[in-house]
């Protein structure tokens, strides 16, 4: 269990608030330490990639972030042979109305980052990560991420906090999880 002062036991209140911090959430990176931590994004990423959205239908696009920047293009290669509608962070924009969509299209997406990773020891890291769609649909995880032989895989997901604001019949109602899984 988390005490009060741990940064992930006092989930935010709103999800654009939640995704500011998330991005400003990173840690510096080591040089030595560069591909390790690369390694790591990418297998949250991808695992992201591979679940569906609790309560959203698909997005058309989705827009990496990995630690609040642009990932490099040989990952969102990569990530592409998953989903071929995978661009770069840079290509989207956030509107109060629409959520996320894409600067050239206007098309909607969702945004998937990767913000702050904490190593446990050399072999596992706990990673915070989440998804935005709009400021009434996001959410922020942690994964636990482990090195299984020459890759690294998520072996557990926890819920930290998600924002869903269900429409029902023209009226809107606000609903905010904040869990912790034990």
């Amino acid at each position: 269990m988390l005490s009060a002062h741990h940064p992930d036991a006092r989930p935010p209140i709103n999800a654009r608030e939640a995704i500011l911090r998330l991005s400003q959430g990173m840690v510096p990176h080591t040089p030595g330490c560069e591909p390790r931590e690369a390694a790591v994004c990418e297998s949250v990423l991808r695992y992201l990639l591979q679940q569906p959205l609790a309560d959203a239908p698909q997005p058309r696009r989705y827009y990496v972030a990995q630690q609040g920047r642009d990932p490099d293009e040989a990952l969102l290669s990569r990530l592409r042979t998953l989903v071929p509608a995978v661009q770069p962070l840079s290509e989207c924009r956030v509107s109060a109305r629409e959520g996320v969509v894409d600067r050239a299209t206007g098309a909607r997406g969702v945004i998937v980052q990767v913000a702050r990773l904490a190593w446990v020891h050399a072999a596992a890291v706990d990673v915070v990560g989440g998804y935005y769609l709009t400021h009434r649909h996001a959410a922020g995880l942690r994964y636990h991420v482990e090195q299984q032989g020459d890759h690294w895989a998520v072996t557990a997901a926890h819920l930290l906090w998600r924002v869903y604001t269900p429409s029902s019949q023209g009226r809107h109602t606000r609903s905010v999880d904040r869990h912790m899984a034990p």
